[in-house]
């Protein structure tokens, strides 16, 4: 199920739920609602109001926080690309090939990251992006430094190539943990619950009634925020891939340092 229908079927459930409260209050006895039934009913709905309020906001707030700690890995992770890249283009002609297995990298993570942008899906490479920044590590790992900037360089670049890694595992969903669906299911039945009680003490009139559906729609939209903030990198709030995009289009602009040619001696 989408979030689309579950926000719509949450919505829906409310809606039923207080008109049919409305229509049991009309086959109860008059006695039963009576001030007595809601003063008793308001002490009880008030916890309950309370309860669904708390874990509501807690939820949001998780969310929320899921939200901006996938945008701070994703900065990083752009940020990490880069040195590795300076680093690469520091280290000389030699390691020209190694660029190109990072901007594959790149182009992979995007297109494995953001599934749903056409854009990306089209830039894949060939496996996995594990298997691109395994590639580019053992690539590393074959290098001959024949300096001790080299050597030091390519100590640099194994410690970059083990960064992207991590942080890797951090961005992809593997790591990352929604809110548990059966807290969506449970402040769902609470707010159920309250708007029942509505339904058959409200009184009748369209003031009340268009009240209600604005709760409803306010209650609809804070639920499809805690779902859609859990998927920072699908849906229609998601982690902007600006940082990497950027980052690629600058390491197309700058090419490969050319190789030294050291000139022929002369004959004597």
């Amino acid at each position: 199920m989408d979030i689309w229908t579950s926000i719509i079927a949450t919505f829906a459930l409310m809606l039923v739920v207080a008109g049919a409260g409305s229509l049991l209050a009309k086959q109860l006895p008059e006695a039963w609602l009576g001030e007595g039934s809601i003063m008793s009913l308001k002490a009880s709905m008030a916890m309950v109001s309370t309860m669904s309020a708390l874990l509501l906001g807690l939820m949001v707030n998780s969310a929320r926080y899921n939200f901006s700690e996938a945008y701070s890995d994703v900065q990083k992770y752009a940020a990490s690309i880069q040195l590795t890249d300076l680093e690469l283009l520091n280290y000389g002609a030699a390691a020209c090939g190694l660029r190109h297995t990072l901007q594959d990298y790149g182009q992979q993570l995007l297109a494995e990251t953001w599934q749903n942008n056409a854009d990306f899906s089209q830039a894949r490479t060939d496996g996995s992006a594990l298997k691109v920044i395994l590639r580019l590590d053992s690539q590393v790992r074959a290098l001959e430094p024949s300096t001790e900037s080299e050597k030091q360089a390519r100590l640099s670049l194994l410690a970059f190539a083990h960064q992207l890694v991590e942080y890797r595992w951090k961005v992809s969903g593997l790591a990352r943990t929604a809110t548990p669906a059966i807290f969506i299911i449970v402040v769902i039945s609470w707010f159920t619950l309250l708007f029942l009680y509505l339904g058959v003490f409200a009184p009748r009139n369209p003031l009340v009634a268009v009240g209600h559906v604005l709760a409803m729609i306010a209650i609809s939209a804070a639920i499809f925020l805690v779902i859609e903030m859990g998927e920072p990198f699908d849906g229609l709030i998601q982690v902007s891939p600006a940082p990497l995009v950027r980052l690629l289009h600058r390491m197309e602009a700058e090419p490969c340092p050319a190789p030294l040619i050291t000139p022929a001696a002369q004959p004597g």
